[in-house]
């Protein structure tokens, strides 16, 4: 994959995929969106809503012969908006059908009536967590992420673990939560590829982002957990190759799922060590772990701490204390 002054240059990556490189405004640097060729055109995430992603997307696109206009349909990994911004943009100029996890349509929408029970739930999350009042902001940056970087559109079509995807008879739905409620990958048994979104990724671990349970009343959902199981499903697949949303394609699945699986281990050892000299909010735990980055990363960096406490809890090697509204924990 090349990308420069000209744009993107589509490269096939396995039998009738080809993968795109996509700039973003974002930290994690430029996602993969991957045209797979089936019974119809379908581009498997979007990129975010930029006129540089715009750009990438229609150069990329063209270096193999194609326009945006002969997408028939988008299938979505997960909401993140570095992965779905450009979604309406892309169903405006195309006519595409959009096909992704039932978790998926109220952030993809902005659905103002969950969007509303989204700020409560993480008021709620972030005071028991020993987030100060002055922070509390951060759930106003995430409206304005959501604004800025994709626009309201539309799913038309739900997918379920195991099923087939419409129109693309040789892939499979994997459902694989943690990193995102909605997340879901794509395999095909007959070469062993899975398109794998930011469930696995070569570089980095992927985030197990707190989100609101999907029924209102519920507890939230233990992401961390989540990923770790969906991960140890995958462990179990044949798969050859990972194409992933951001970097290089993993061929090693197996090794590198070991090795997040145990560094959430020695994660819990060292949120134990903190623990040691008395009980601490997750927040300060937060502060503790990551020093340089919490305060820049707080929704990230509060997941991460969030989910190990919840791997500790589970297997009561931490306890839990409230006090005026505020969770703590001690050995």
């Amino acid at each position: 994959m090349t990308a420069g002054r000209i744009g993107t240059i589509a490269t096939e990556m396995a039998q009738d995929v080809f993968c795109l490189e996509i700039p973003t405004p974002f930290n994690v640097g430029a996602v993969n969106v991957y045209l797979v060729k089936g019974e119809k055109l379908t581009l498997v995430d979007v990129g975010p809503l930029t006129a540089a992603a715009w750009e990438a997307l229609t150069t990329g696109l063209a270096s193999i012969g194609y326009k945006v206009e002969d997408i028939e349909q988008v299938v979505l990994t997960h909401h993140h908006v570095d992965h779905c911004g450009l979604l309406e943009k892309v169903r405006q100029a195309s006519g595409a059908t959009t096909l992704a996890h039932p978790l998926a349509a109220p952030y993809v929408e902005q659905d103002e009536d969950f969007i509303a029970f989204h700020d409560q739930f993480f008021t709620e999350l972030y005071k028991k967590a020993g987030v100060p009042e002055e922070k509390l902001i951060i759930i106003q940056k995430f409206h304005q992420l959501m604004k800025t970087f994709s626009e309201p559109s539309r799913i038309d079509g739900l997918l379920r673990h195991e099923q087939i995807v419409p129109h693309l008879s040789e892939w499979k739905v994997l459902y694989t939560p943690g990193h995102s409620q909605s997340h879901l990958s794509l395999y095909r048994e007959k070469d062993r590829v899975m398109l794998g979104g930011d469930h696995i990724i070569k570089h980095i671990s992927s985030n197990a982002f707190i989100e609101p349970p999907r029924d209102r009343s519920g507890a939230r959902p233990l992401t961390l957990v989540q990923y770790r199981t969906a991960l140890q499903m995958c462990a179990d697949q044949e798969i050859d190759l990972v194409l992933s949303g951001h970097g290089e394609p993993v061929t090693n699945h197996r090794e590198l799922v070991l090795s997040r699986l145990q560094k959430n281990w020695e994660r819990t050892d060292t949120l134990r060590r903190m623990l040691a000299d008395g009980e601490k909010s997750a927040y300060e735990l937060t502060a503790m772990l990551f020093p340089t980055l919490y305060e820049k990363e707080l929704p990230l960096t509060l997941s991460e701490t969030l989910g190990h406490i919840d791997l500790l809890t589970i297997l009561h090697q931490v306890e839990v204390r409230e006090q005026n509204g505020m969770l703590y924990y001690h050995l």
